[in-house]
């Protein structure tokens, strides 16, 4: 009996110590790779481990306990679970640790998603546009805070339903789902202008809309993407301008004169469309007063950015009568907001920024544009100028004002179509356009092209030590040291999250390794500040591509991404050139 007796006591100690064992290794394992078990398991995890623990105990107390006669059957089974309870054991013991890694880098990475996400969505919901999602039925799936803000209406009130079933006028909702459909049954993007009414205003409001189609992964179904910007000034301002022309018109039906002027101003409104600078606008303009005031002088006097002086552009006309720089004060049409005319029948303020002796008719006619007057309409002439060259002059004035503002709301959507909103650097799509180019312009001048991309170290630690805006500081910097260390014909761009990339052409690649070199150090030495508080220093990982005869632009940029890539590999904090040796 004494060697069934150990046998027993064996066997019941193998198996208590195997099911102690299981759940200690686990709780080790979880520590030490740091998951954790979702809430909805916990009920199933605690009564899992207390059954084995409690199976332990059993086996325990089996040991413990007098010995009691057992069969040879009773014994085998006992043998046997021993070796399956101790090799479950040594089994887990590598299992497990790699389930639970597994585990630890699913939810790591679940948690970076949800921070992308979550980026995303402040993106959508802070931005100065109207976004939205549809189903194939056009039915409503999201949209963002400006839809709620400017419709009045709750973040889940719209969801589910058409626009048939929110908008107040019907024939706006059908030709919405109109044009929804379009876009989902073709499956290609669509540009428009789209007219809908606000809550509360019988004027319609316009929308300069981008609708595409995208696949839902997740249901494979079609979904329908939106972003629309509100550009009801400009498509007021445009009628604004269409009126004027056409009271124009009518004016100028009465003699030969009236039409001259006419073909003037058209003519006017045709190069001011297609100007793209206010230089342009002010030379535009003195060209067409030159031909409508043909017997006068004049010019446009605009008010200095730095909104503390008055400098004279656009002369027509010969001498003017007006000092070339000038203080606001000393305008009447400047301090009162509207026209002042001197004439000697029409005894009004003397300005003081005309020159003594002051003589003839002198008109100023102030200019609004943003909001606010930027300048004046200078006209003087020996005669009288008559209320019908006066009303010209105040029409034209209106033009250029309501040019000014076109032109300011063209360049602000133009800078946000080709800039990072965060870092004011090119963006990917801009990148990739003007690369391209470049590389034609070197290929057919026989030069190189040079390409560098940089991606900040760490920066996911970075982000974690600091919260994202602190850390959008760093973004930031890295934008201004790049374009203060680059050439003025050399471009850079954020090319997404923390990389950027550097175009270079007409560079030896001795020049191309100092310069990118020294760029390097200056990241790793500029200092960051929020506030008073004093950043943790960056460094940044660099790759360098020159281009070769035929090479497109996703192989060019791809060689520059591998040797950053190639940089980061092998230490961080350096300079990597692209070869061909890389796979």
């Amino acid at each position: 009996m004494e060697p069934i007796y150990w046998n027993c006591i064996i066997a019941h100690g193998i198996t208590a110590f195997s099911y102690f064992g299981i759940p200690i290794l686990i709780g080790i394992f979880f520590i030490k790779t740091k998951a954790t078990v979702p809430s909805k398991f916990w009920l199933a995890f605690l009564l899992s481990g207390g059954f084995i623990l409690f199976c332990g105990f059993h086996h325990l107390l089996a040991v413990l306990e007098p010995h009691s006669p057992v069969s040879l059957l009773h014994l085998g089974v006992l043998d046997v679970m021993a070796f399956i309870s101790l090799s479950t054991l040594l089994y887990l013991m590598p299992t497990v640790y790699q389930i639970l890694k597994a585990i630890a880098r699913f939810q790591e990475d679940n948690r970076e998603l949800e921070g992308r996400l979550q980026m995303q969505r402040l993106f959508l919901d802070n931005g100065p546009f109207i976004a939205y999602i549809k189903d194939e039925q056009s039915r409503m799936l999201y949209y963002n805070n400006l839809v709620q803000s400017r419709f009045s209406v709750d973040p889940q009130e719209w969801l589910g339903k058409t626009d048939i079933e929110f908008l107040a006028n019907l024939q706006q909702a059908r030709q919405i789902i109109e044009n929804d459909q379009m876009v989902l049954k073709t499956l290609r993007p669509l540009k428009l202008i789209e007219e809908v009414n606000m809550p509360g205003n019988d004027q319609p409001c316009y929308w300069l809309s981008f609708k595409f189609p995208f696949n839902d992964y997740a249901t494979g179904a079609n979904r329908l993407g939106g972003f629309s910007i509100d550009i009801t000034e400009s498509i007021e301002t445009e009628r604004l301008l269409i009126d004027l022309n056409q009271e124009l018109e009518e004016r100028t039906l009465k003699s030969e004169a009236k039409k001259r002027e006419l073909i003037y101003l058209s003519d006017m409104a045709d190069m001011l469309y297609s100007c793209e600078s206010e230089n342009d606008v002010y030379q535009v303009v003195g060209l067409t007063c030159s031909k409508l005031f043909p017997n006068m002088s004049g010019c446009i006097c605009v008010i200095a950015n730095s909104k503390n002086y008055v400098e004279m552009n656009s002369i027509w006309g010969g001498e003017t009568r007006s000092k070339e720089i000038f203080s606001k004060s000393e305008c009447w049409a400047l301090l009162r907001g509207k026209f002042n005319l001197l004439s000697p029948h029409n005894s009004g303020l003397i300005c003081s920024h005309l020159i003594q002796p002051v003589s003839g008719a002198n008109l100023c006619v102030p200019l609004f544009a943003q909001g606010g007057v930027v300048g004046i309409l200078y006209i003087h002439t020996l005669e009288e100028i008559t209320p019908e060259e006066q009303q010209l002059s105040e029409i034209i004035a209106r033009t250029l004002g309501f040019t000014l503002n076109n032109l300011s709301i063209k360049q602000r959507l133009t800078h946000d179509n080709l800039r990072d909103g965060m870092t004011q650097l090119f963006n990917q799509n801009y990148m990739q356009t003007i690369t391209e180019q470049r590389l034609a312009e070197a290929e057919r001048s026989g030069q190189t092209l040079s390409v560098i991309f940089l991606d900040i170290d760490n920066f996911k630690s970075y982000n974690s030590r600091y919260g994202h805006l602190t850390a959008n500081i760093a973004l930031q910097g890295l934008a201004k040291l790049l374009l203060k260390s680059i050439r003025s014909f050399d471009i850079a761009c954020r090319w997404g999250g923390e990389e950027f990339v550097i175009v270079m052409p007409n560079m030896t690649l001795e020049t191309l390794r100092k310069r990118v070199e020294q760029i390097r150090v200056d990241v790793e030495q500029m200092q960051l500040k929020d506030g008073d508080q004093i950043l943790e220093s960056i460094t940044a990982s660099f790759g360098i591509a020159v281009s070769e005869p035929g090479i497109t632009v996703k192989d060019f940029l791809n060689r520059a991404d591998q040797a950053m890539l190639e940089a980061k590999r092998t230490g961080k904090n350096r300079v990597m050139e692209y070869v061909n040796t890389y796979t």
